[in-house]
């Protein structure tokens, strides 16, 4: 059950991922941001990785609360079996992305974080996913 699990998990992603890396939604929460600091950006005398590092923080912290209302979306219309079944993705996609940020931690340049703010995109898409796939 578990075999059949991970490999769904793994279509599931497969499927999303070029969905998610091919686009970047002009009014996320990390655009938004490097959009609201570019000047910042631009004159920065020292510590200019901290404010491109707070834009991939706040784009992931906005995609990690929009998950949480699609999963309290499911849980309002009493879908608990796709409630579980998100949850379980949820779960084995953290445990993917410690791995990737550990590994990718040795990378130069911004690597990891577009890294974690892509997987955390493709996480969105795959619980959209689910719920619409979800039979109320």
């Amino acid at each position: 059950m578990k075999t059949i699990f991970v490999a769904f998990v793994f279509v599931l992603m497969v499927t999303a991922s070029h969905r998610a890396l091919s686009k970047t939604p002009a009014a996320d929460a990390f655009a938004q941001c490097m959009t609201r600091t570019k000047n910042d950006r631009l004159n920065c005398g020292g510590g200019c990785g901290m404010i491109v590092q707070q834009c991939y923080d706040e784009g992931i912290a906005n995609v990690d609360k929009k998950i949480i209302k699609l999963i309290a979306t499911m849980e309002a219309e009493n879908a608990i079996a796709c409630v579980n079944f998100a949850r379980n993705y949820l779960n084995e996609a953290s445990k993917l992305e410690r791995d990737v940020e550990k590994q990718s931690s040795s990378l130069i340049a911004w690597v990891g974080s577009e890294l974690a703010l892509n997987l955390a995109r493709q996480r969105l898409d795959n619980i959209i996913l689910i719920k619409k796939s979800c039979k109320f």
